[in-house]
């Protein structure tokens, strides 16, 4: 099948691509993140975690554009008439939403599905990623003893 081909070929370039993201998102904070924490505490907080949403957003949107670029390749013009649509479509598909206004020929329907697992499977990764920033936190203010700091063990 075509479909699958073409479907786990771009999730593995969207994999390959998120894996490359988070490692340098990562890499930024752990050389000027920390800086940041170690030097304003608690006010450097909300810039790390809206750098990192910020990022991982960008790089959510550009798995988007990769999704539309393929539907727009490789399906029918009837169903997908241009890129605008084809963008629509994706970030339709790729946040799990399925409003169902755009409709592909069988050939191709496969397709919304797979771009949804990819979807789902990185914003999970993403959500991950900002929780354990978090949890970071969480255990600096546990090591300074403030005396108000939230363990992630006692979220149960």
């Amino acid at each position: 099948m075509i479909q699958m081909l073409v479907g786990f070929s771009v999730i593995a370039v969207t994999v390959g691509l998120h894996a490359t993201a988070t490692s340098i998102i990562a890499s930024i904070l752990r050389n000027h993140g920390l800086a940041l924490h170690t030097r304003f505490k608690k006010k450097a907080r909300p810039f790390i975690l809206g750098f990192t949403a910020t990022c991982l957003s960008i790089k959510h949107y550009l798995d988007i554009l990769i999704w539309a670029a393929v539907f727009r390749f490789f399906v029918e013009p009837e169903s997908i008439s241009d890129f605008e649509n084809a963008v629509y479509f994706s970030s339709v598909n790729y946040t799990g939403l399925g409003f169902g206004d755009i409709v592909l020929y069988d050939r191709w329907r496969l397709l919304c599905g797979i771009e949804a697992m990819n979807g789902i499977l990185l914003f999970g990764w993403s959500t991950a990623l900002l929780f354990f920033i978090v949890q970071i936190f969480w255990s600096a203010e546990a090591r300074q003893g403030t005396g108000d700091s939230i363990e992630p063990a006692d979220m149960t």
